[in-house]
């Protein structure tokens, strides 16, 4: 969570429309009691819900914007002020103790005013038993109290939660801020464009980062894809050597082959109008335009089918391995008609 008064800038620049949003709502009086933010991490659900509690208490405002200097927003940004309350993951989860502090927090009037907030970070790692125990003050608001729950993955949450709360999504950040974010996390400029067609969180592209796997997993399947396009049988045999070690487990998995499909996306675009597009692989991009004009766009786009379906195999629990190297054989198939 944010500890200084950056909350508000990163909150207007992330996510401008929900901002003008609920300077409207909690103008006119209509804040609902409780809300669920989605979102990716670095999205700005974070801030935005930081400007809400400081729009609330703020002594100072200025045309419906917190000020972010006077006492009461300098105590939220702290996380000293009595009345704002923020619960965040212990260790992997959010316990059932925590939730019962809360609920016995929702029970007090405000300490300074009539006015309660509760952020409820990783909302989505909360156990079932604490999720059951906030249930009964999302189902039977009193006083004057809202709750900010905030999550990356709202599937993760029990539907009668979300069903008490008016669930808002983050609006995808623009490219350049997501970018600009990514650079920060360390992603290098030829992984950008790869990185942010992958993942709009920064933290994720950080973990991807750890011992270059990103960097050798991008190296690896362009060397499998640039083998398919000659075409050169070898591709099967990278499958096992070099996809399949890099593959470790389901997650990553699941991103090899999305790093495959970006590559598919960069064979078919480059042989329909190789000026009008940004490129996964942009390195690369002499050797794909070498590489694609000896093949339809019917034959590129059949393979790209054939990626997508691969995807949907491996969501029925079948093998990487066998699942690349079906997606190389039938590949190779089409490459050579």
């Amino acid at each position: 969570m944010p500890t200084n008064n950056d909350v508000l800038t990163i909150a207007e620049q992330r996510q401008p429309v929900l901002v003008q949003h609920f300077k409207n709502v909690i103008k006119k009086n209509e804040l609902a009691h409780a809300y669920l933010f989605a979102g990716p991490n670095g999205s700005g659900k974070e801030e935005l819900a930081m400007w809400i509690a400081m729009r609330l208490f703020c002594i100072n405002l200025q045309d419906g914007q917190p000020c972010g200097k006077c006492e009461e927003c300098q105590r939220i940004s702290q996380r000293e002020h009595p009345d704002v309350l923020i619960v965040e993951p212990e260790g992997n989860s959010i316990k059932v103790d925590q939730v019962r502090l809360l609920k016995s927090e929702f029970s007090k009037s405000g300490m300074e005013g009539n006015k309660k907030v509760f952020i409820i970070a990783g909302a989505e790692t909360m156990t079932a038993s604490a999720a059951n125990s906030l249930l009964k003050f999302l189902e039977e608001p009193s006083g004057n109290i809202t709750a900010l729950l905030l999550t990356t993955n709202p599937n993760l949450l029990l539907p009668t939660v979300i069903s008490r709360t008016q669930e808002m999504e983050m609006q995808p950040l623009a490219v350049n801020e997501l970018q600009s974010q990514l650079e920060s996390a360390g992603v290098g400029k030829h992984l950008l464009a790869l990185t942010s067609r992958l993942t709009n969180s920064p933290d994720q592209a950080a973990e991807w980062l750890v011992d270059d796997w990103l960097g050798q997993t991008a190296a690896a399947v362009w060397q499998w894809e640039s083998q398919l396009l000659k075409p050169d049988m070898s591709a099967f045999v990278t499958v096992g050597t070099t996809l399949v070690p890099l593959a470790k487990d389901r997650p990553h998995q699941r991103i090899v082959l999305d790093i495959i499909l970006a590559g598919f996306r960069d064979m078919l675009l480059e042989n329909i109008d190789h000026e009008k597009f940004v490129m996964s692989f942009p390195s690369h991009r002499k050797d794909l335009q070498e590489l694609t004009t000896r093949y339809s766009k019917k034959q590129l786009v059949d393979v790209t089918d054939l990626g997508l379906q691969s995807k949907q195999l491996l969501e029925r629990n079948v093998s990487f391995q066998n699942v690349a190297e079906s997606l190389t054989l039938k590949a190779f198939n089409v490459l050579s008609k």
